[in-house]
This record gives structure tokens, C-alpha cells and sequence, in this order.
């Protein structure tokens, strides 16, 4: 072996090492992203529930709330870029069926989405009734992508 091959064969070595780092950093920056994401809607949901429970809720809170909630909704997919599951070697909640049945994930991202839109739709006139039915349907949304999507084992509460 020559000292230049050997060289060459070190430099490259390098070179993967560091696209791996930098890999496996971009997947842990889309977990941390991704589980900031996940805290605001949980916030959002849980502030609007609270509020909902009162026998007098302040519906500007739950406006405000549900407003949230519908402009966060259509960015949810957005957090589940290819290379960002547990095959990336991150502690994630995500399932791999995320990327391996994406049709499946695509209909569960739009049902919630659809859901957040409604229950906005249903804040934004004032009635807590109608509100706290829409945010029914909406925490139904979550909870079915929760079962496909999600290791619950993971999730610290």
C-alpha cells in the first residue's frame, strides 16, 4: 500500500464519519422540532379542555386556542421527513409505519386536520356547546393517529 492510498482511504473515512454525524444530528434537530411541534398542539388542546370544563368557559380562550390549533394542524406531516424515524437511531415516539404506510399516515394527517378546522369553525361563533363537541371529534383525530403512528411507551407525560 502506498502512503498516498492510504492517505486518500483515511481522508475518505473521515469524510463518511462526518456525513453520518451530521446525519444523525439533522434527524435529532427534526425530533426535538418535531416534539416542540407536538407540545404546542398538547398545550393548545389541553388549555381549550380546561377552559371548556368551566361551567362559564372564557371563549376567547378557547378561541384562541382552537385558532392555534388550526393553524398548526397543516404542518404536522412537514415533521415527519424520511430519515427522521426510529430507523435513524433517535429516541423517537414515531412509528416506522409513518414512512412505510404513508397513504395511512396522509389520511390520518388530513382527518386531524380537517378536525382542527372545524373545531376552529366551531370556536370562532361563541358556542361552548358546539365547541366542546367539535373538540370531541378533534381529540378523536389524535387519538387514532396516536394508535397507528405512536409508541405510547415512549411518551412521558
Amino acid at each position: 500500500m502506498s502512503l498516498n492510498w492510504t492517505l486518500r482511504a483515511g481522508a475518505a473515512a473521515i469524510v463518511l464519519a462526518t456525513a453520518v454525524s451530521a446525519y444523525a444530528l439533522d434527524a435529532a434537530s427534526v425530533e426535538k422540532a418535531r416534539s416542540d411541534y407536538f407540545h404546542s398542539l398538547g398545550k393548545a388542546m389541553k388549555g381549550a379542555g380546561d377552559e371548556l370544563k368551566k361551567p362559564e368557559p372564557s371563549m376567547a380562550d378557547v378561541k384562541a386556542f382552537a385558532a392555534t390549533l388550526d393553524k398548526l394542524a397543516p404542518e404536522l406531516a412537514t415533521h415527519f421527513p424520511a430519515g427522521s424515524g426510529p430507523d435513524a437511531g433517535i429516541k423517537t415516539e414515531a412509528k416506522a409505519d409513518i414512512w412505510s404506510r404513508p397513504a395511512d399516515f396522509k389520511k390520518a394527517v388530513d382527518a386531524f386536520t380537517t378536525a382542527a378546522h372545524a373545531y376552529n369553525a366551531a370556536a370562532q361563533t361563541g358556542d361552548a356547546g358546539a365547541t366542546r363537541t367539535a373538540r370531541m371529534a378533534l381529540g378523536k383525530t389524535c387519538g387514532g393517529c396516536h394508535d397507528s403512528f405512536r409508541n405510547e411507551e415512549h411518551h412521558n407525560h
